[in-house]
């Protein structure tokens, strides 16, 4: 049986572990200058470029858009009901996005039976995270689907990430912040840091990089599943990663070898430059 993977582009995955695991990826869009772009074919350099002329002079941030019912379909019509193929699909949750219902309706319009949608509760590298486990199960031989589904979903329920969020204007922008609250955590140099579970919950508020860093080693020493991988993400932060490793990377029992994820456009406009977190399973 051949098991298909498709996530989409706010998983952040790097390009060798979509190859790897022939993972395939459905772009949002993000709107930059007015202008539609897939936010696959922005590149980090060019996104968060054009991020920070926004944030230093004034002009309109980029917004984002969820992929469609039709970006799936031309996904999943390969693999529509192909015999000894299963298809397994992982997304956005759909409490942040209406792509999980666009993949949704895909799969009804196309009235698929071979194909199983993951109701995640996360975004960014911390999907990327899950998918690249998922995908894992996935390439084993001896794995039935029914395995592959039942263990990915107890690591669904387990996938937790941590960000640190540096730069507060793009959470003004997005209607997260009141302009209060902004100003004063920018006179304090309050660092919100932020979870996913269906939706962006704040989880605490360090004061600077470090004891943000602190915080988010302490709750991973204390919540994390250490049989299980973790991974690493930011936009543009990638000193403060090292950083992080740096101080606790004992503490936290990294290996060396953690996967490391360049935070895309979509969340990207939200998050804001230099942002920076983890993501890991939970202990059960």
């Amino acid at each position: 049986m051949k098991i298909k993977v498709i996530t989409d582009s706010t998983a952040d995955l790097p390009r060798e572990i979509t190859e790897k695991y022939d993972i395939d990826v459905v772009s949002l869009g993000v709107i930059m200058n007015g202008q539609a772009h897939r936010a696959v074919d922005v590149s980090e350099e060019e996104f968060y470029g054009h991020l920070n002329d926004c944030l230093k002079n004034g002009k309109a941030l980029p917004t984002t858009s969820q992929a469609t019912i039709l970006d799936f379909e031309d996904a999943l019509r390969p693999y529509a009901n192909v015999e000894d193929t299963f298809v397994l699909v992982l997304t956005i949750a759909k409490e942040i996005s209406n792509t999980h219902n666009s993949a949704a309706k895909a799969i009804e319009s196309l009235e698929m039976k071979n194909v199983h949608l993951f109701d995640t509760y996360v975004t960014t590298f911390g999907l990327g995270l899950l998918v690249a486990e998922i995908a894992k199960l996935a390439q084993q031989p001896d794995m039935t689907v029914e395995e592959i589904v039942r263990q990915g979903e107890d690591l669904n329920s387990r996938i937790w990430l941590y960000v640190v969020i540096d730069d507060l204007r793009c959470l003004r922008a997005g209607g997260r912040l009141s302009a209060a609250a902004m100003a004063l955590g920018s006179m304090l140099r309050l660092k919100p840091i932020v979870y996913v579970e269906k939706k962006v919950e704040v989880a605490a508020k360090a004061l600077g990089q470090g004891k943000a860093s602190k915080w988010v080693a302490d709750h991973v020493v204390e919540e994390r599943d250490f049989t299980l991988p973790m991974c690493f993400g930011s936009a543009q932060a990638q000193e403060q990663i090292e950083k992080l490793q740096g101080r606790y990377g004992a503490e936290m029992q990294l290996k060396g070898d953690e996967m490391v994820c360049a935070m895309g456009p979509v969340v990207g406009s939200h998050g804001g430059p230099g942002c920076y977190g983890l993501a890991f399973f939970k202990k059960k």
